[in-house]
This record gives structure tokens, sequence and C-alpha cells, in this order.
């Protein structure tokens, strides 16, 4: 068990998707534009966890056609998404929002009755630096789930001292069909494990 949700973003085989059920992640992230079979395929092997059909860059009617064929258990789009188009898509929104990019306390505002969580991101890892403070006072008003670049020995203190909701990671590539190094994953996963 975690010490707080995970969500994995990018996941693109079973590899991948079955390390990080078994090691407790709330959510698993597919690209909707993945090919429906193979998102079946993965999704038979996999329990307990909740799939979230990853928009970017979909128009308000793409998300809605993937929506009823995928059948995600909760959708993730991008802040050029109008919200009030995808309004009466009735699973939970996770709004991808950029910190070096997107007018967040603004977004925020606007965003916050239309979704459930904002994944905060970044263009590389120095995206934290420095906003350590702000992320801390918008994490006490929104539901905000931290996938930036946070390092490893910092990672217990976020979790444990700040009211974020979770922490975002991005799953790799597999070396050769069900070949894969987790070590990635694995440290970070592992520091989050509840002893």
């Amino acid at each position: 068990m975690l010490k707080t949700k995970v969500k994995v973003s990018s996941i693109e085989n079973l590899s991948d998707a079955r390390y990080c059920a078994g090691m407790g992640v709330e959510w698993l992230g597919f690209p909707l534009a993945m090919p429906l079979e193979k998102l079946v395929e993965i999704r038979n092997w996999l329990a307990g966890v909740q799939i979230v059909g990853e928009c970017a860059g979909l128009k308000p009617e793409e998300i809605k056609a993937l929506v009823a064929s995928h059948q995600p258990d909760a959708i993730e789009i991008d802040s050029k998404v109008n919200l009030v188009l995808i309004q009466d898509i009735d699973l939970p929104k996770i709004l991808r929002v950029n910190i070096d990019t997107d007018n967040l306390p603004a977004l925020f505002a606007s965003a916050a009755p239309y979704v459930s969580y904002f994944l905060l991101v970044g263009e590389g890892p120095e995206s934290l630096k420095g906003m350590e403070s702000s992320i801390e006072i918008w994490a006490a008003q929104y539901p905000i789930i931290l996938g930036l670049d946070v390092p490893e020995e910092d990672l217990a203190e976020w979790v444990e001292q700040t009211s974020i909701q979770g922490i975002g990671l991005t799953a790799g590539k597999e070396d050769r069909p069900g070949f894969r190094d987790f070590s990635d994953l694995m440290s970070i996963l592992e520091k989050l494990e509840i002893d």
C-alpha cells in the first residue's frame, strides 16, 4: 500500500500496467488514442486500479467518442479543452496544468467546479525550483496531484507535510515486449510504500 494516491501516465504496455497495479498505484493513464483492442487486452489483466483515458490534444467531440468506445474510469484533459463542452461526461476529470505555461491561479479558480483533480506538470526538472510555497498554497485550496520532478529525498516531506492529493509519474518504454527496467518507477514507488 502507498502513502498517497499515485497516477502513472503514458502507459502503453502490459508490463508497466501490471507492475504499477501490483505496487498499489491508484490511476493508470493510457492515451485514449490507443487502439481499443490493446487497451481491452491490458485492462483484462488488471484489478483494483482506475483506468484514466488521457485525452491530450483532443477536441470535445473526439473525447466524447473515445470515452464511449474505450470506457475509462476517469479522463485526463489538458488546459486547452473547454470544460463546459465536456461537463456532460459523467466521469471524474483530471485537468493537466503546466506550471511553466499556464496562468494557474485563474485556471484553478475557473476549472475547479468541473474537475476532480489538477495534475500539476512542468516543462522539465527545474519547474519545481522556487515554486514550492506557491504549490503548497494551491494544494491547500485545490485537489492537486504533483506531477513535477520531485527529488527523491524530498518525496516523503511533500506527501506527509503538504496538502497535495497525490503524486504523478510517467511510464517508460519496454526494452522489448515483456521486458522493461522498472528502476525509475521502482525507486519512487518504494519510497511511497507504507512501512
